[in-house]
């Protein structure tokens, strides 16, 4: 299903974007998360459940609200990603990005010539309503919100680089994947990991591109927003039912 990128549109008016991860793999959860109000539901095939078939009905549930669909793929590959794209994925989180030259190979892989190296099967997949949105053909490339994860300290060497390839819209920063990369497992808010997340920040603005994360051991989601980040990630659906089913049984439990 091919809209207008909402997510993208509010970052470009300075308007913040709040999401949740989908971790359960479930189209019921994905379209619940998405008419509770959340900006961005993103899709995780990184760590979630789910295959490409059930990515497909994940995304027709989001796609019937305002919210903005974004999926993390499990790797970088352009056949892959070509997939997720034909099936209407508008924002796409590119996991472990570790320096410029693979943040231009994602991009190209995910943009059609003559800005990318995109596969062209555009009037035959569900992105263009299987052919009925023909004309809108012209406004995929600038349409798709493109963000990478920059989680490894290579990758904070190599930010400047990462920050500055065009057809990077976003940098994400992953906090507990850099700490581990730090030496510092569990400790996202180990000064040395803010002081390289620091770094980030300053390659990102200075290429004038926005900031997504997750909230972390030393700041939540309102200290987040405050420092002008665009996109924070609350949490996740997967979370949020192990602790409600907690919660309901110790309830049930108490004396």
């Amino acid at each position: 299903m091919f809209r207008d990128n909402r997510m993208k549109a509010r970052i470009r008016a300075g308007e913040a974007c709040l999401g949740i991860w989908i971790q359960s793999g479930s189209p019921a959860v994905a379209e619940m998360a998405a008419r509770a109000g959340y900006d961005v539901v993103l899709i995780d095939l990184e760590h979630g459940a789910g295959d490409l078939e059930d990515l497909g009905h994940m995304l027709r549930a989001v796609q019937t609200t305002a919210a903005t669909a974004m999926v993390r793929p499990p790797g970088k590959d352009p056949f892959l990603l070509n997939r997720i794209l034909d099936l209407g994925a508008e924002a796409l989180l590119l996991p472990m990005v570790r320096d410029g030259a693979e943040a231009a190979a994602v991009t190209a892989a995910c943009r059609y010539p003559p800005e990318g190296k995109r596969g062209y099967a555009w009037p035959v997949v569900r992105a263009s309503g299987y052919g009925t949105a023909a004309d809108r053909f012209s406004r995929a490339n600038t349409d798709l919100l493109l963000a990478v994860q920059i989680e490894s300290a290579e990758a904070v060497d190599n930010a400047e680089a990462i920050a500055s390839v065009p057809g990077v819209d976003m940098v994400f920063v992953g906090p507990f994947d850099l700490a581990g990369s730090l030496g510092h497992p569990q400790e996202s808010g180990h000064p040395e990991v803010v002081a390289r997340i620091r770094e980030v920040e300053a390659a990102a603005r200075a290429a004038g591109k926005p900031l997504g994360t997750i909230p972390r051991g030393d700041v939540d989601a309102a200290g987040l927003l405050a420092e002008r980040y665009a996109f924070v990630v609350l949490t996740s659906d997967v979370f949020l039912l192990g602790e409600g089913m907690g919660r309901s049984l110790a309830g049930a439990r108490r004396p």
